[in-house]
C-alpha cells in the first residue's frame, strides 16, 4: 500500500507540475519556426519606396524584374526544393528582398542570423549579402539611421566563396559586419578596422533597434553575378524560399485520401486504402491516464 501511495503522489506531483507549466505564457517557450515564402507572399517595388507588404523585393530603376525569381533548386537547397535567385547582369543592377516583421526589435534580443547561398555565376568572393536597417541610438533619440552589412567576402574564416554548391554563413557569433554610417564604437565602411561582430555592435549600441527591413541584398558593382538564397534565419524565424508550396506531410482525415488526393502528400502512400489506414491508425492511438 505504501509503495502504491508513493507512486500516486509522484504522479499527482507530475500533473501539478504540468498544470503550472501550462500556466506559463506560451511566449516564454517561443520555439524557432520556419515560414515558407512564395511569389504570392511578396510585393515587387522600386528602390526607395515605402514597403506595402511584409516581404518586398526591391529593384533599382533600370534593373529588370527578372533580377529576382523563385526557382526550383539549384541542386538540393537546404530547405524544401526551391530558393530565391538574385541576378545582377550589369554593374548598375541592384536587387534586394527585405522582410519588415522585425521592426522595433532590439538588436540585443537577436541571437541568430544566418543564411545559405549557391553561386551559379560570378567570380572572386562576391555573393549576395545580408542587410539589417537599424536605429543605433534607439527610438527616443533623433537620428541614428544606418544599415549593417554582412558579406561572406569579409568572413573568409567561414570558408571561401565558391560556385556550384550550397554554402552556409553565420552572421552572429564570429561573423563580422560593416556599417554604412559611423555608429557608436564603429566607423563607416567595409574594412578590417571598421568591421565588428554582432556582439560588439550590441555592446556599443545597447538601445539599437531594427528600424526597417532585414534581408538579402545583391548590390551594384556585381555584374554577371547569380546567387540563390535559402534558409534565411533572423532570430527565431527561418524563411524557406520556394517556387511552389510544399506538399503537406501526411493526411489527417479520410476525405483527404479520396479521389486521388492520397498522392498529394510528402508521405508516399501506396494507394487510397493505405492513406485511409494511416489516418485510422493515428486516431486509434489513445492516452492511458494514471490510475488512482
Amino acid at each position: 500500500m505504501g509503495g502504491f501511495m508513493h507512486i500516486k503522489k509522484v504522479a499527482l506531483g507530475l500533473i501539478a507540475g504540468l498544470v503550472v507549466a501550462l500556466a506559463v505564457p506560451v511566449s516564454a517557450f517561443a520555439a524557432p519556426s520556419t515560414n515558407v515564402v512564395l511569389e504570392g507572399d511578396v510585393t515587387r517595388q522600386t528602390e526607395n519606396t515605402t514597403p506595402t507588404n511584409n516581404w518586398v523585393i526591391y529593384t533599382r530603376a533600370g534593373t529588370p524584374s527578372t533580377a529576382a525569381a523563385f526557382v526550383e533548386g539549384p541542386a538540393a537547397p537546404p530547405l524544401g526544393t526551391g530558393s530565391l535567385q538574385l541576378s545582377t547582369v550589369t554593374s548598375s543592377d541592384k536587387v534586394f528582398a527585405f522582410n519588415f516583421d522585425h521592426e522595433g526589435t532590439k538588436l540585443a534580443d537577436v541571437d541568430t542570423i544566418s543564411y545559405s547561398t549557391f553561386r551559379t555565376a560570378g567570380s572572386a568572393q562576391q555573393v549576395a549579402a545580408l542587410n539589417v536597417v537599424i536605429d543605433y541610438n534607439g527610438p527616443t533619440v533623433d537620428g541614428g539611421f544606418s544599415t549593417l552589412v554582412f558579406e561572406p567576402v569579409y568572413n573568409t574564416d567561414q570558408g571561401e566563396v565558391v560556385s556550384g554548391e550550397w554554402q552556409d554563413w553565420t552572421a552572429t557569433g564570429i561573423g563580422t559586419w560593416w556599417s554604412t554610417r559611423a555608429i557608436n564604437g564603429q566607423c563607416a565602411g567595409a574594412s578590417a578596422t571598421c568591421d565588428k561582430t554582432w556582439a560588439e555592435i550590441v555592446a556599443s549600441n545597447p538601445d539599437a533597434i531594427v528600424l526597417g527591413g532585414v534581408g538579402i541584398n545583391q548590390g551594384s558593382g556585381n555584374p554577371g553575378l547569380t546567387t540563390s538564397v535559402d534558409a534565411f534565419t533572423f532570430n527565431e524565424i527561418t524563411y524557406n524560399f520556394e517556387k511552389t508550396a510544399p506538399k503537406p506531410v501526411k493526411a489527417t482525415t479520410k476525405d483527404q485520401c479520396k479521389d486521388g488526393q492520397w498522392q498529394n502528400f510528402q508521405t508516399q502512400y501506396k494507394n487510397q486504402g493505405d492513406c485511409v489506414s494511416s489516418v485510422a491508425n493515428k486516431k486509434n492511438v489513445s492516452f492511458v491516464p494514471i490510475g488512482d
